[in-house]
């Protein structure tokens, strides 16, 4: 599944790169709001104001103007994957749509992120001289549920799209999908690392930073879409055993498609 998922965000991507690359420099020139206050905040000589701008910066960022970007940037994949073509106004519905559960969503996950992260740190420096199973035990569980909470916040954005649910119902579809697909999960969240490698220069952070990461993700998901429509279909037919997955490969454009249409695209 993750090399069809791979496949179908490239294709995606190459197909409709005008598109995604207006709407990453609009995310991205949203995202530089905060950034840029908190750098304005960095030459300030009080301290006490140097930690709360940038610090209200971060969460700006972090809880609003990404989360709610990616659920628009994930409106617009849907249209792409389902449609083959798609237009801008798609991305602006997305945000107008989506936008407020999108920041539930952020401000779920960061809370999450941040009361693991100081779990790790309280448990390990409270009882780790005194009880140091206990508490370097605790600490480490804490590591394991920021890891986890990170995982299934890659699914957040498609899943908010694609079934339009609250944010509660949202982060327990994407944790559910994380606990039965933990290979998809792992190796896709490897592969989004070259990605974010990309983005440190800084033409591909303004042009192509945040869209190719949603493209990955949302491919992703209309994989497991497939996988999960096959198994329901198989059960309905009162058939046992492990069913047979047909992903669309041959009938899919995204997919049926090779290095060969890359070198000679007009070659049908």
């Amino acid at each position: 599944m993750l090399q069809r998922a791979l496949k179908m965000a490239f294709w995606v991507c190459f197909d409709h790169l005008g598109k995604l690359l207006i709407a990453n420099v609009l995310s991205f020139a949203a995202l530089m709001v905060p950034v840029s206050l908190a750098w304005w905040a960095m030459g300030v000589d009080n301290p006490t104001v140097v930690v709360a701008v940038v610090a209200g910066a971060l969460v700006v960022a972090l809880v609003v103007v990404v989360p709610v970007c990616m659920a628009a940037l994930a409106a617009l994949m849907k249209e792409l994957i389902e449609t083959r073509d798609g237009a801008l106004r798609t991305f602006f519905a997305g945000l107008r749509r989506f936008g407020l559960r999108a920041v539930g969503l952020g401000a779920t996950f960061v809370a999450a992120e941040v009361l693991f992260a100081v779990s790790v740190w309280f448990y390990a420096s409270r009882f780790g001289g005194s009880m140091p199973l206990v508490g370097y035990g605790l600490s480490a569980l804490a590591l394991w549920a920021m890891l986890f909470t990170g995982l299934t916040a890659l699914f957040a954005a498609p899943a908010l799209v694609q079934k339009n649910g609250g944010v509660f119902a949202t982060v327990r579809l994407s944790a559910l999908l994380v606990l039965d697909n933990p290979l998809l999960t792992v190796g896709m969240a490897f592969a989004l690392l070259p990605l974010l490698a990309a983005c440190v220069a800084p033409p591909v952070l303004m042009l192509l930073s945040i869209a190719p990461m949603v493209a990955v993700v949302s491919s992703a998901y209309e994989m497991l879409s497939r996988k999960y429509a096959a198994v329901e279909a198989h059960k309905s037919q009162g058939l046992q055993g492990v069913p047979r997955i047909d992903f669309g490969d041959d009938d899919d454009d995204y997919l049926n498609r090779g290095f060969r249409d890359l070198l000679f695209p007009w070659k049908g």
